[in-house]
């Protein structure tokens, strides 16, 4: 796979999917029916995603001294588990609406997109980038912590903690 104008389209396609995956899945969660217009709207809301995924991806396979565009297409392609969880997840929540009282459950079962990636992005490391298997390792933590950092301070602003926080105080 080489670099050029076909591998950018094929990486914008990449990342266009995964915000209507979270499109979609916002919308059933929050309407319990799916309209063309809602998961639109849906996925040009949670399209913020892909963007951070690039970002990160972009970190991860920086320095590599390879081909970013292609490296990222493969990068990309490392959703599915993430894809499907969130989209079996939704599908419950629209054909049994009685699993809504039971959601913790997401909770547990999140731990399998999350051990998968980390194997795929192990994996990613070591195929891809050439590292091995101690700096796949680290490289791969990195990654992850920038990940889940980014996710937590976007929870933080989403939910007005740090203005909450100083209320307590006055």
């Amino acid at each position: 796979m080489e670099s050029g104008p076909a591998s950018v389209l094929r990486l914008l396609g990449r990342m266009a999917l995964i915000a209507l995956v979270i499109g979609t899945s916002v919308t059933v969660s929050a309407t319990e029916r799916v309209t063309l217009s809602l998961v639109f709207a849906g996925a040009i809301g949670w399209s913020f995603v892909p963007l951070v995924q690039l970002l990160t991806g972009w970190l991860l396979v920086s320095g590599s001294g390879r081909d970013r565009v292609r490296l990222l297409n493969r990068y990309f392609g490392m959703h599915w588990p993430w894809s499907l969880w969130i989209l079996v997840t939704s599908a419950t929540f629209l054909v049994s609406p009685v699993a809504r009282r039971f959601s913790w459950w997401i909770t547990l079962t999140a731990g399998a997109p999350i051990l998968w990636t980390l194997w795929l992005l192990v994996r990613f490391c070591r195929d891809e980038l050439g590292l091995d298997i101690v700096r796949s390792r680290w490289r791969v933590v990195a990654h992850q912590a920038a990940t889940y950092g980014i996710a937590l301070a976007y929870i933080l602003v989403a939910v007005a903690l740090w203005p909450r926080i100083l209320g307590l105080f006055e």
